[in-house]
């Protein structure tokens, strides 16, 4: 009995040393670290396997991957005009492709076997792996393969909110191509690390094709490109293990190529983002986000034990002069900042207006990452030093309680938003089985009758699952209301009728009924209905005057039709979207091109040219910002070849140049603050607050109520006991516009010249108001303002028809005055 007992003890010694045998060599193994990193991930993206995200954004990301294979790709191009969304826009020329073309990836992965919805979902699953994974690679590169696995479970479980990341901005909004881009950037940011420590080719190689993909990936890269590096860049120039100087030139070299890489992309977005909406910059103020750090309460949603860690890594790895340390933690100190006004109280906009094309709050999203990485290595730091308390009661109590804190305060949510919530698919989706029937019959009506026009969709604004109709055969359409990813100004939001039949609508599908005479039902699907619009109209254009036109042929960028009959006073309308690269011709003469509304002084900017005899040609042609972006791109690989060639030769100038580093130092950085002075002297400027066109800066006449205005200075009236300034305006973004208190009507009265148009912005931030333009006493038309989601809008005054030049009055009232300015052409 005492035998048995021996052996069968032996026996479980024996299994014990061989599990824990098992273990080391596991812990040892080179992939279990990452393997542990990764599995958060996979488990979140089981759902992936038999659903598709369809919530929010996703429908739009899908149907812009499959724009980009078919209509892109398909035609040659990477980017160029499309007629698909209301009356066309740039595509992928004002909006970055780095999500299409990771969707494009797996099109190519999977041959095409896949649906289009299988293959998006597969991307999708990939990109968690991918956001992972990068935490994992970042973190263990400067504080640990423990810390990296930390961090990336704090990434792929963080509940995130609206601009911030996480679960909620990725999976539930569906806004993953700004996580995309920054997973680039932390691996660009590894690999830089990698040159600078060991001056290897193929880093630096693999450093700028990774800021090229995040670049093209969202244009938030741009502040995280010039911030991130710089830090880094820095560590490496002042720090215990300085580089020497030929890497550090190698760095900049490499960022140079990166930035020349997609310069194909970069520089048509940068010269043409005045044709983009104004998304807006934070106005929170520098002193609420100080505070919010030492308060742990700068993310929305996120447990307060996660920012304590994360400030106590950055002390701890900054004490213990860790390599890295001053870079991470003053990348995410810095990206914190620039979400707040900091940008905007220097007035940088004023000298870069594409600031309030971006938005500033997006940056939390990228501090988290270097949050979490500093975090990570707190809890790594905090479970070493418990290890070696004398007592193993007070060790297990103190890993048991970092543990808890760790676990235990964000569990309730993460399991009402990650598990409960999920993933909405198919089955979730409203209206989805009778979309699947509205889309068939799309397809249905296109094959038995094709030819231009659109099917337009009815539902609520938030409700983006009718962008997926091109997907399924139902070529080209129209959502009524905005379209996420889509920052084009010139994509139209309403459902007027003259909207409609200018779109070429034949049919809405709507889930409300709609009325007659406009409308007749003809037929159902479930709780949706197609109707058919009774003013349809086929024609991508209207004639004005007198004379005949027939169109020749309509392709996404060239038009053609054949004018006949015509006369001097006869102008065709085309019902495109007025964009730069657009040039117009009747048998090789070139023909001006004038920017119109619609209908009156409402709805996007459409164009116009003289209708002269012949065959009109309007072509989508190459300006200079895209010849000299895809030169610069083209470049970009010899260029990185010559520089590696002749950094060879140039080692001994650096060589020499070491002895004189502080010098050479020093002088950069006093290049660096007499740069940046002169850059906020130059933002001080009043001129640059409004684009020098408008009508503000010139001899204007104003009155708000019963007050006479007095100009004060420039773009500053003062009228009785109130302010009209120019300015950056917060509304529903940031804008930059006059601004007058809410008083009364406005009143704004200037000569202009014959044959002028009276061109302007508002945004009322849907408070009800109204703008009028009289020409001697004459009312050129009155404009009443739109709902709230339909952001800044753009008006147009035609004075043409209203004989010679004269004097114009403005008046704004109500709404109108929140922020306003005009401009002649």
């Amino acid at each position: 009995m005492t035998i048995g007992t021996e052996q069968r003890d032996g026996a479980l010694g024996s299994s014990r040393s061989r599990t824990r045998e098992l273990l080391a060599r596991g812990w040892a193994s080179p992939w279990f670290h990452p393997a542990l990193a990764l599995l958060p991930a996979l488990l979140t993206s089981l759902p992936l396997c038999t659903q598709t995200p369809l919530s929010h954004d996703h429908p739009t990301h899908a149907f812009k991957a499959w724009h980009f294979w078919t209509e892109m790709l398909g035609r040659g191009r990477l980017r160029g005009w499309s007629h698909f969304w209301g009356f066309g826009f740039p595509s992928d020329e004002l909006v970055p492709s780095g999500g299409e073309l990771w969707v494009a990836l797996f099109r190519v992965l999977s041959l095409g076997q896949l649906s289009w919805l299988r293959t998006y979902a597969l991307a999708f699953g990939a990109f968690s792996l991918l956001k992972a994974l990068a935490a994992f690679v970042f973190t263990r590169r400067f504080f640990g393969s423990r810390a990296g696995v930390i961090a990336a479970w704090l990434t792929m479980l963080d509940v995130g909110a609206f601009s911030q990341g996480g679960w909620v901005w990725n999976t539930e909004w569906g806004v993953w191509p700004v996580s995309l881009s920054m997973c680039f950037c932390l691996l660009a940011l590894v690999q830089l690390d990698n040159q600078l420590r060991l001056g290897r080719a193929r880093h630096a190689l693999c450093a700028g094709s990774l800021i090229a993909a995040a670049l093209l990936a969202h244009q938030v890269a741009v502040f995280v490109v010039a911030v991130a590096p710089t830090f880094l860049l820095l560590e490496h120039c002042v720090g215990r293990r300085r580089a020497p100087l030929s890497r550090l030139a190698g760095a900049l070299g490499t960022l140079l190529f990166g930035l020349l890489l997609c310069a194909f992309s970069v520089v048509p977005f940068v010269a043409r983002s005045r044709y983009t909406m104004d998304l807006g910059v934070a106005d929170v103020p520098l002193s609420r986000v100080l505070l919010d750090i030492v308060e742990l309460r700068v993310f929305s949603r996120q447990s307060p034990v996660v920012h304590g860690l994360a400030l106590v890594g950055g002390v701890l790895a900054l004490r213990a002069k860790r390599r890295g340390a001053v870079f991470v933690s003053a990348s995410a100190l810095a990206c914190v900042l620039l979400s707040s006004e900091l940008l905007l109280a220097l007035h940088l906009e004023r000298l870069l207006p594409s600031l309030i094309k971006i938005e500033a709050a997006r940056m939390l999203l990228v501090a988290k990452l270097f949050w979490f990485s500093l975090a990570a290595y707190a809890v790594t730091r905090v479970w070493s030093l418990a290890a070696r308390a004398s007592r193993p009661g007070l060790r297990r109590a103190l890993r048991v309680a970092l543990v808890a804190g760790l676990v235990f305060p964000p569990l309730p949510r993460m399991y009402r938003t990650i598990v409960e919530q999920g993933l909405q698919g198919e089955t979730d989706t409203a209206y989805w089985a009778d979309f699947q029937r509205a889309f068939s019959w799309a397809k249905a009506q296109r094959e038995k009758q094709p030819g231009h026009y659109r099917v337009a969709y009815d539902m609520h604004p938030d409700d983006h699952t009718s962008t997926l109709a091109p997907i399924f055969g139902g070529g080209l359409t129209y959502k009524i209301g905005g379209t996420p990813s889509q920052i084009f100004d010139g994509v139209p939001l309403g459902d007027g009728p003259e909207l409609l039949q200018a779109l070429s609508v034949s049919h809405v599908v709507s889930a409300r009924p709609l009325s007659e005479p406009l409308f007749t039902l003809e037929e159902s699907f479930g709780a949706l209905a197609a109707y058919r619009f009774n003013r349809f109209n086929g024609d991508p254009f209207s004639l004005v005057g007198a004379g005949h036109a027939e169109l020749l042929e309509l392709e996404p960028e060239r038009v053609r039709v054949r004018l006949r009959d015509t006369n001097e006073q006869s102008r065709l309308r085309l019902h495109v979207a007025a964009y730069p690269r657009w040039q117009a011709s009747v048998d090789g003469q070139a023909l001006p091109i004038q920017p119109v509304t619609v209908h009156g002084a409402e709805d996007p900017i459409l164009m116009e040219v003289p209708a002269r005899p012949g065959e009109l040609v309007l072509e989508y042609v190459d300006g200079p910002p895209d010849r000299v972006g895809r030169w610069l791109s083209l470049a970009a690989l010899p260029a990185f070849l010559g520089v590696a060639l002749l950094g060879r030769r140039a080692s001994r100038v650096f060589a020499s140049l070491e002895r004189h580093r502080r010098r050479l130092g020093r002088g950069l950085g006093l290049a660096a603050i007499v740069l940046l002075a002169a850059l906020l002297v130059a933002a001080r400027q009043v001129s640059r607050v409004l684009p020098a066109s408008s009508i503000f800066y010139s001899d204007v006449a104003l009155s708000l109520g019963e007050h006479a205005c007095e100009r004060r200075g420039m773009l500053e009236f003062q009228c009785g006991p109130h302010r009209i300034q120019g300015g950056l305006v917060h509304v529903r973004g940031a804008h930059l516009c006059m601004a007058a208190p809410l008083e009364g009507v406005l009143s704004v009265r200037l000569p202009i010249p014959p044959g002028a148009f009276v061109v302007g912005r508002y945004d009322a931030k849907g408070v009800p108001g109204w703008i009028e333009a009289r020409l001697d006493g004459r009312s050129l038309g009155r404009v009443e303002t739109r709902p709230a989601y339909m952001l800044q809008q753009t008006i147009q005054f035609d004075t043409r028809g209203a004989g010679p030049g004269g004097a114009l009055e403005l008046l704004l009232a109500g709404g109108a005055l929140r922020c306003f300015d005009f401009w002649l052409r």
